[in-house]
């Protein structure tokens, strides 16, 4: 199979319930390379929306708002990740499916989704409103009707995944983000502030719904027990870890708003989206790919060897934004959100480190849902939420700082626990793998620091404005980096070039640049 498009449609491998989805890792290589722009030109015309909707809505809607919105979204989530990683998780996972296994993953997810809708109903009347107030009460009662939108969505992109088809999962996930951007934006202007930033999530989940049934007409739910059974023994952990996972992503925001009040909420929310969900954004656009793909791998050794390879990219293209991020953010943040959001600074560059180690753990969570090990991801992830939230609640009295500083220790740790859990039955040292997999890109860091640092204090004698300040800092850093990147890992460099001549029209010339006498095919 030279050409990834000619991988067959879901409905021919469901007639063929005895065939198994197994690819060489060559056919894989070339199916990720090609889902690979399909997937990056939609994660940057995602971010570039999101991100001017959220510059606008900055100066629309207070930082306490904020802060509502980020303890509901946790609702929100649970709602989407849950079926999408549990139900859905179990139909990419298996080595062949049939029409009974989708009809009775529907009608499993679907009754999750009325569960626990009831049970989020009870929580916010027994908990939310005397901890977080009547505002967030409603809100989170509002917003449980997008347990089912959920419910039903992952089955269709459940069928695109396995598919590969990233296509039309990017067209999919674009006009997710797009419709959300927009009805957020229309709903502020019109006078709301936290409820605009919920029903607008909210209509983009549909919108979404609507889009991945046209591309992957599902059968209508049927109760089949068989089918369910098959499911069950990956899709239930899987569902159960991502509890654990929205948890440690979000129960921060629910105990900072309990504790100091949802303005310091905000700037936290604030914070932890700038160093930690922008990079985990780019990491879970690298997932959507690396899942599938490495679930079809043909043994253990070489899903190690698939994803080796994705998390050195994978941190050569993030980790310099993260290190430029540190250093620009006393600048970038109040100038783009504007002064009010000047608090949610110190938390941002200290977040940093822990969007650095949630980046590599994302890529184990890949590798382990690809084999199987729903349990120890489970388990895995239940241990995280706990310490997480412990930590959390130890030091919130202290301040946003303290709960950065807390966390990026937290998710360092259970960093290193991940590799143990990953390579458990490996010779190979954990650690070691894990300065393989990171090396490149912070000694490459390490050279951009320096450059960036050294051209900072250049322009700031100079008083420059903030846009050159930035872009000046930006290209000294940059420069530093690839030039180290080239000299002392030039595989990573090579890597790096072949993605980037993927994304980059041939005529800029830079990908070549970088990855000069690298042959077309690395």
């Amino acid at each position: 199979m030279s050409d990834p498009s000619q991988i067959p449609p879901a409905a021919e491998t469901l007639e063929s319930q005895g065939a198994e989805d197994v690819l060489s890792n060559e056919d894989l290589t070339q199916a990720a390379a090609a889902g690979l722009r399909w997937v990056a030109y939609a994660r940057i015309a995602i971010e570039v929306v999101l991100f001017a909707t959220m510059v606008l809505l900055a100066r629309l809607i207070p930082p306490a708002a904020f802060g509502i919105f980020a303890v509901v979204t946790i609702v929100q989530e649970l709602a989407v990740m849950m079926p999408m990683e549990g139900i859905g998780g179990a139909l990419v996972q298996r080595r062949s499916i049939d029409r009974d296994h989708l009809r009775g993953g529907l009608a499993l997810s679907c009754a999750f989704a009325i569960g626990l809708s009831a049970i989020t109903i009870g929580l916010a009347l027994l908990v939310i409103e005397p901890l977080l107030g009547q505002r967030t009460e409603m809100l989170m009662i509002a917003t449980t009707p997008v347990f089912l939108l959920g419910a039903v969505y992952a089955v269709p992109m459940a069928v695109l995944r396995r598919k590969l088809d990233f296509r039309r999962l990017s067209i999919v996930d674009l006009s997710l983000n797009a419709t959300r951007a927009l009805a957020t934006l229309a709903l502020a202007l019109a006078g709301l502030d936290a409820p605009a930033l919920v029903f607008g999530s909210m209509i983009g989940t549909a919108a979404a719904l609507a889009l991945a049934l046209s591309f992957a007409p599902v059968p209508l739910p049927r109760w089949r027990p068989r089918a369910m059974r098959d499911l069950l023994p990956y899709g239930g952990p899987a569902a159960l870890a991502t509890i654990s996972w929205t948890g440690f992503r979000n129960g921060d925001y629910a105990v900072i708003g309990s504790v100091l009040g949802p303005a310091q909420a905000g700037y936290y929310w604030r914070a932890y989206t700038l160093a930690v969900e922008y990079q985990g954004k780019i990491a879970n656009a690298v997932a959507q790919i690396a899942f599938p793909v490495l679930a079809r791998t043909a043994g253990a050794e070489a899903m190690l060897e698939l994803r080796q390879r994705m998390v050195r990219l994978l941190a050569v293209l993030v980790f310099p934004l993260l290190a430029l991020l540190v250093l620009l953010a006393p600048t970038v943040v109040p100038w783009l959100f504007g002064p009010a959001w000047a608090p949610a600074v110190t938390a941002t560059q200290i977040l940093v480190l822990g969007g650095a180690a949630t980046l590599a753990i994302n890529a184990c969570g890949s590798a382990l849902m690809a084999a199987g090990r729903a349990k120890a991801l489970l388990g895995y992830g239940v241990a995280h939420f706990v310490v997480y939230v412990g930590a959390v609640l130890a030091v919130a009295h202290l301040g946003i700082a303290a709960v950065a500083i807390a966390g990026s220790v937290v998710h360092g740790i259970f960093l290193l626990v991940a590799y143990e859990v990953l390579l458990r039955d490996e010779v190979e040292s954990p650690l070691r793998v894990l300065w393989q997999d990171l090396a490149p890109a912070l000694s490459a860091c390490a050279a951009l620091a320096l450059a960036a640092v050294a051209a900072q204090r250049g322009l700031d004698a100079l008083n420059a404005p903030v846009v050159p300040l930035i872009v000046g800092i930006c290209l000294a850093g940059g420069a530093a980096y690839v030039l180290t990147l080239r000299s002392l890992h030039p595989d990573s460099a090579r890597d790096l070039a072949a993605a980037l001549r993927r994304l980059l029209p041939a005529r800029l010339g830079f990908a070549r640049r970088l990855g000069a006498a690298v042959p077309a095919e690395s």
